[in-house]
């Protein structure tokens, strides 16, 4: 079977970290690493940053996909109508000549962020495909919903990655 090249999602700030042991499993991984001036009171230093915070994108076959699950700060794939997504190569080329040219990039999601009174609908999970409201933005990850689909206003906390805007 042929590799194919697929996100996942990893735990905060452990997108290095992930990289390096996904390498060491023998699983080819590509971190973009875009490099940043930042300031400070007393200095300034370029710094680098992971160009897609939280995540990380590897080459694999879907028999190495429990492989690259084990790996500790996976969190999941990212999925795309329930299934995990692929990624095609000439996306990955494309970043990676940009990076190498060294263009200022930065990284944003494609839709408007997800705030108090948004419609949402669940994408994945247990709730899947239920519909409700933002009832409260608990920080940039979490947020408080109220579910109507099950008959009852129910607040759960979930996260961002599997609520999308409905309207």
């Amino acid at each position: 079977m042929e590799k194919k090249w697929h996100a996942i999602y990893v735990s905060s700030r452990q997108e290095k970290k992930v990289d390096e042991a996904l390498r060491q499993k023998g699983i080819v991984s590509y971190l973009p690493i875009v490099k940043t001036l930042r300031v400070w009171s007393d200095r300034k230093k370029m710094v680098e940053f992971p160009l897609l915070s939280g995540y990380v994108f590897v080459q694999m076959k879907p028999i190495e996909k429990d492989l690259v699950l084990q790996t500790r700060g996976v969190v999941n794939f990212v999925r795309s109508n329930g299934k995990i997504g692929v990624i095609r190569e000439s996306e990955i080329e494309s970043l990676k000549q940009l990076i190498a040219l060294g263009y200022h990039m930065e990284a944003f999601p494609a839709t408007k962020k997800i705030t108090k009174g948004d419609k949402i609908k669940i994408t994945s999970g247990a709730l899947k495909n239920l519909e409700g409201w933002v009832a409260e933005e608990r920080d940039e990850s979490f947020f408080d919903i109220i579910l109507e689909g099950i008959g009852y206003n129910v607040r759960v906390k979930l996260p961002e990655g599997i609520i999308k805007r409905t309207a």
